[in-house]
């Protein structure tokens, strides 16, 4: 309702202008989102803000840090960069609103999966959050180790009690509020900087802490114990498998994980006990994978993004089909619509 409510007002006062292309962008305004209706065969830039009288305004040219769809609104799309603060749609990116501007770069967005309008947004070592569709933020957390250069890198909130809300930082530390981002304790250190936090959505007593290159960490029991869920073997036998690229949750099971690595492509389907190797098109350790994305309604498709071509498996890996990119940028983040799923949200960045 607040968000319909927000929309209507914000109707009233905007105006939309321009359109979306359709061909391949080079140069400086090829940065931002992309969609494609069609599983990635044709693409538009959809980077377009709302407009107040005659003030226009895209952010093509921008690289994005984060990208996330809302768990509750599938049209409700959130992006942060580097330098210009957060974008968000509520139109499945007709038009961009943008906010949090000159407080720095935007590390880590989390959507709460059931009330609707509530946002965390990690900048350098602080946490804000926003309960009326990012009208307001109000300053949560600064991070509580004594180096200053410690920030916020991943955020995750808990489906069941939204009240619990996890933060990771690059000093190593995953932190815990139980009060909605009031006030926070330390719940482990690990042996390197944290790049992700997921929390199964079936059951958050299971959660998975991706570090960049010390492996990925399992809880089944809220944090109470842990272990490393890419065993010595497994490492051995997989050049570069430590070699962190990517995670993310197989939503069409209870506890299924893909995991990129410089190595490839890994898929466990019971939590990280066994694996599964995906094989790809490229030699193993020769391909650097910047996202992943599986089909929300059929597991056995998948995509994943490098810097130049966007690859999609419909067999679960025994097959590929490869596009290139409608911009000159990496494939940074890849989203599936869970209920169009033919419709994919491809963010870019420059990459070195």
């Amino acid at each position: 309702m607040k968000k319909k409510l927000f929309l209507s007002l914000l109707a009233a006062v905007f105006s939309l202008s321009g359109c979306v292309i359709n061909i391949k962008t080079q140069g400086g305004n090829d940065g931002g989102v992309y969609r494609t209706r069609d599983n990635g065969d044709n693409w538009s830039q959809i980077t377009m803000v709302y407009r107040v009288e005659d003030l226009q305004k895209t952010f093509s040219t921008v690289d994005l840090t984060t990208m996330i769809m809302d768990p509750t609104d599938k049209k409700a799309l959130y992006i942060g960069t580097q330098a210009d603060g957060m974008f968000y749609t509520y139109d499945g990116g007709v038009g961009w609103h943008q906010t949090l501007t000159g407080l720095g770069g935007i590390n880590a967005i989390a959507v709460s999966p059931k009330e609707r309008c509530i946002i965390y947004t990690a900048i350098q070592n602080k946490i804000y959050k926003s309960v009326d569709c990012n009208r307001h933020w109000n300053y949560q957390l600064i991070e509580t180790r004594e180096d200053p250069k410690d920030s916020i890198t991943s955020l995750a909130i808990d489906n069941f009690n939204t009240s619990n809300v996890y933060a990771g930082t690059s000093g190593n530390g995953l932190f815990l509020s139980q009060d909605a981002g009031f006030s926070w304790q330390a719940l482990k250190f690990f042996d390197y900087p944290i790049i992700k936090i997921l929390i199964n959505p079936k059951n958050s007593k299971i959660i998975y802490v991706a570090t960049g290159s010390k492996g990925i960490f399992k809880t089944a029991d809220g944090g109470a114990n842990w272990s490393q869920i890419l065993d010595q073997k497994l490492v051995e036998a997989k050049q570069y498998l430590l070699d962190y690229r990517g995670l993310i949750l197989d939503p069409t099971l209870d506890d299924g994980i893909l995991y990129a690595s410089q190595y490839g492509l890994l898929r466990s389907t019971d939590g990280g006990t066994t694996w599964e190797d995906i094989k790809l098109l490229t030699p193993a350790g020769t391909a650097t994978i910047y996202s992943i994305a599986i089909n929300p309604q059929n597991g056995q498709e998948i995509y994943y993004g490098i810097k130049d071509a966007l690859y999609r498996s419909v067999d679960g890996g025994k097959n590929w089909i490869t596009r290139n990119l409608p911009s000159s940028r990496a494939a940074a983040f890849l989203i599936v619509d869970p209920v169009d799923t033919s419709t994919v949200y491809l963010g870019v960045k420059k990459v070195n």
